[in-house]
């Protein structure tokens, strides 16, 4: 199976890559992967946000990180929105990861996996059929046929006001971004409260923001933030969603990480 076979092949790359962004347990680190994925870890469990998603798409970083064979029974991703460049359905079909994410995401998976299902079973029963008649005509010869890979299924979760996940304690805010179910998340995690603003614009929700030890803005909600002085109270701002290079006007105080870097957070 290709992504079997793809998962094998990063794995070298990937144990070699991880071991320089590892933490040391119940010490939150921080890697900027790309666009407005993060990779989130206290050496035990791992947080991304909006990760994996279609590298590149709508002008976004492209990203090359094997991150995909991480262990799924303590990795989850966080899910601001159904858009491309937040959300790969395609390779979340490949994966066992917990997925946190809008009802948007949670039914396209859904739906990818009953059809998924469907297929595989309408395949299975073909098999079976030429298995018989093969059977049937070599009555002496024991006929067997290799099956397709079972299909996983989505371990998803529906976002709620306020989510538990392992150490990890999620709270979601319904915020505006065009036509798509968009929420914004706050994660506490270790005693660290981090923001997660996502691909929305609108600032109305930044004035009851909680003091944070980190938050992530993409450029557009910053500069409306500045404009209307609701910038959030937080001890690390950083920039992502930002583009290879993107230079940030009227931003001294802002990180903007390069992909791969480690966000430093006081």
């Amino acid at each position: 199976m290709f992504f079997q076979s793809f998962r094998n092949a990063v794995c070298g790359t990937a144990v070699s890559f991880l071991l320089l962004v590892s933490a040391h347990a119940q010490d939150v680190s921080i890697n900027f992967i790309a666009n407005g994925s993060l990779r989130i870890t206290d050496g035990e469990y791992v947080l991304f946000t909006d990760f994996p998603y279609v590298s590149a798409a709508f002008g976004t970083m492209a990203y090359t990180y094997p991150y995909f064979v991480e262990d799924g029974e303590k990795t989850i991703t966080l899910i601001t929105n159904r858009m491309d460049d937040h959300f790969d359905p395609a390779t979340f079909m490949t994966l066992d990861w917990k997925i946190v994410a809008p009802a948007e995401v949670v039914g396209d998976l859904q739906e990818r996996y009953f059809a998924a299902n469907q297929a595989r079973d309408l395949v299975v029963a073909e098999l079976e059929r030429n298995r018989i008649l093969d059977q049937a005509q070599n009555p002496d010869t024991q006929v067997n046929v290799v099956l397709p890979d079972p299909i996983i299924e989505p371990n998803t979760v529906v976002v709620e006001e306020n989510l538990v996940v392992g150490p990890m304690h999620i709270q979601a805010i319904e915020t505006k971004s065009g036509e798509t179910e968009h929420y914004s998340y706050i994660v506490e995690w270790h005693g660290k409260k981090m923001y997660f603003s996502g691909d929305t614009g609108d600032t109305a929700h930044l004035i009851n923001l909680p003091e944070t030890d980190v938050a992530f803005l993409s450029p557009w909600l910053y500069e409306n933030a500045r404009k209307e002085n609701v910038l959030p109270n937080t001890k690390n701002l950083v920039i992502y969603q930002h583009r290879d290079g993107e230079i940030i006007p009227r931003c001294t105080n802002c990180f903007v990480p390069q992909k791969g870097q480690l966000i430093p957070i006081d």
